[in-house]
Parts: C-alpha cells; sequence; structure tokens
C-alpha cells in the first residue's frame, strides 16, 4: 500500500527553524507541522537552502520526509562562520511546489550604541544605551552587562538587562571608576560588545570660607596661620589636591599639596612685612578645578588687614598662572598640613 501525493494544499503547513549553536557552527533544526493538511497533500520533497546577505546561495540540503508520531516532519542542517544569513525551506509534492512559504532570517548582534552613565543621590549610577538595529524576525533578548573596576581591572559583576537602562548603588564613586561591556543577545547568541569607561569624580566644591591669624613678627616676616575646611556634599567631588597661591606687590609663591585624607587644612604662611596680598586656594581632581576663593590682606606691623574678595578678577587670573608652579618663586613661603 501506498500513498500518492497529488495535492497542493490551499494553505502550506506551519514551517520552524531553531538554530543551535556549537561553536562556529550553527545547527538548524527545522520541523513542518502537517497535522494541518491531509495525508495526500503532505510533502515529499523537503529543500532548505541558505543564503548570504546578497541572496547569493551558500548550501543547499534535502532533508527526509519522514512523518513522526506527532505528525512532524524533522530535519536539520548546518550553517558555519556566518553573521547573517537567510534559510528558505522549500516544500513540493507530485501536485507541485507549496506556496505561501515564508523565509527566516538570521543575524548576530551588531553592538549597543551611545553608552552613557550618569549619578543619582551621590550613589546611584544609571547606565543607558541604545539598542543596535535588528531584524524583526530575530528580536533581542537581552543584554548582558559586565562592570569592570576599571582601576584593577577586576570583574565587579555580571548582570543579564531586559532593557536598555540599569541602575545600581555605590557609596564610594571617589575611589572607583568603571567599565561596562554590553553584550546583546538573540538566539544565534551573544553579538558584538561595546564598551566605555566613566569616572564619577564632580570638580570640588569651592572653599567656603577659611581664616587667617596672625602667630608672631620676626625682623623681615610675618607669620601667619592659614585654615580653611573641606565640606562635601558627594565622595565623587572629594578633591585630591589643595593649591595655595599667594600673590603680593612684590613676591610670589605657589604650592601644590596632595591631601591625604578629607579633614580639614590648616598651614603657616611666611610672608615678607609691608605687603599688600592675596591668597588663592584652589581644590582640584581629575574632573578638573574649583573656583579659587581668595582673600585679601596686608602685612604692615599692627596687624594684617584681612579681606575676604569677592571680586577679583584680575588677581585670579594672575594667580591661575601660578596654580601649576610647586615651587617657591620668591621670598614668601607656604607650609601646609593636609592631615
Amino acid at each position: 500500500m501506498f500513498t500518492v501525493y497529488l495535492s497542493v494544499p490551499l494553505i502550506a503547513p506551519p514551517v520552524s527553524v531553531v538554530p543551535v549553536i556549537n561553536g562556529q557552527q550553527i545547527l538548524m533544526n527545522i520541523s513542518v507541522y502537517v497535522s494541518t493538511i491531509c495525508k495526500g497533500e503532505y510533502p515529499n520533497s523537503i529543500i532548505v537552502n541558505i543564503l548570504n546577505t546578497d541572496s547569493t546561495l551558500i548550501n543547499c540540503t534535502s532533508i527526509p520526509t519522514q512523518v513522526n508520531d506527532q505528525l512532524m516532519i524533522v530535519g536539520s542542517t548546518s550553517v558555519t562562520n556566518l553573521n547573517t544569513f537567510t534559510v528558505d525551506v522549500s516544500l513540493s509534492n507530485n501536485g507541485g511546489i507549496f506556496n505561501s512559504m515564508s523565509s527566516f532570517g538570521f543575524s548576530f548582534l551588531g553592538p549597543v550604541t551611545n553608552i552613557n552613565s550618569s549619578i543619582d543621590n551621590c550613589s546611584t549610577i544609571n547606565i543607558a544605551w541604545t539598542a543596535p538595529t535588528v531584524d524583526d524576525r530575530v528580536p533581542i533578548q537581552h543584554y548582558i552587562l559586565r562592570i569592570f573596576d576599571a582601576i584593577t581591572g577586576s570583574l565587579v559583576d555580571t548582570v543579564s538587562v531586559y532593557d536598555t537602562t540599569y541602575q545600581f548603588v555605590n557609596n564610594n564613586l571617589f575611589i572607583h571608576r568603571y567599565t561596562y561591556v554590553i553584550t546583546g543577545v538573540n538566539e544565534l547568541g551573544e553579538g558584538i560588545s561595546n564598551t566605555d569607561t566613566f569616572s564619577y569624580q564632580k570638580v570640588p566644591r569651592a572653599i567656603q570660607n577659611s581664616s587667617l591669624d596672625v602667630l608672631y613678627y620676626t625682623q623681615d616676616v610675618v607669620i601667619i596661620q592659614l585654615y580653611f575646611p573641606i565640606i562635601l556634599k558627594c565622595i565623587g567631588e572629594a578633591p585630591e589636591y589643595v593649591t595655595v597661591t599667594v600673590i603680593c606687590n612684590k613676591t610670589d609663591s605657589s604650592t601644590t599639596y596632595l591631601i591625604g585624607n578629607m579633614n580639614d587644612i590648616t598651614g603657616l604662611i611666611s610672608v615678607p612685612q609691608y605687603q599688600q596680598c592675596n591668597i588663592s586656594i584652589v581644590f582640584s581632581n581629575e574632573a578638573g578645578d574649583s573656583k579659587p576663593f581668595i582673600l585679601a590682606f596686608d602685612t604692615y606691623l599692627l596687624s594684617p588687614n584681612i579681606t575676604n574678595v569677592t571680586d577679583t578678577t584680575t588677581t585670579t587670573t594672575t594667580a591661575t598662572q601660578l596654580l601649576f608652579s610647586t615651587t617657591t618663586l620668591a621670598s614668601t613661603t607656604l607650609n601646609v598640613s593636609t592631615g
């Protein structure tokens, strides 16, 4: 007894193509669901064509047409080292070729773009990116976000993200810079990764207040004690260096100090007598320099006259030119303790 396949079905049976990744090889599992058609309409020829992006034929395979107990015809073919390709499944019997057969497109994901990061409330890190362009037939399933410590290179965390944004909390942003490696995943596996590194340091706040107190006079100089506090809103704006610049009408000096900790800073200033002076204090870190805090004073014998200067365009410009000097330029000397 045998079956004669004479009739092409009005509606072609459903077909599925499921890729399975095995190293460089992609196995394409193909299923034809013949439960929706009559036995005399079953296909007796199934041809699988694999095409590249310009429709060039890469592979052509015929799979057996035996129907299993679940009323399915199953078979497979494979493809190697293709990032983007199309699978065409052609069904036919003695009555002709089945109509309205779909193509199945597959593509490894390209890289995400426009990686961006910001912080909220001094400790919540926001990461966002733009999804790669995809074939609608092969949607993105999720992203793999790998977070590395950019200083040590160590892996901090790996998470699966089902959107194009992610948040996590870090309470020590001053120490850490993070590198983010973001990879899209679809049914073909991981796509092309993209990477970006962010530092969350902010430009330090300017000094809010400071004080100068005369300790004593010598024959030629006045010894003045300097004090200024470090006030932080976020640890990410902590200064790493403080530059103290003294500019007088006959002498000037500028010295930069590494800040050992975030305590208040005190120091001694040795300034020649009978001078009109400005002292400029600037905090700095990798993100940049704070606005200078400037005090005007004189060193006449009775007592220094000290004024908090708010409009010091000329003096500020002069002091900025001296910020990066770490040696004393004249007889004025600085001795600052930074903890």
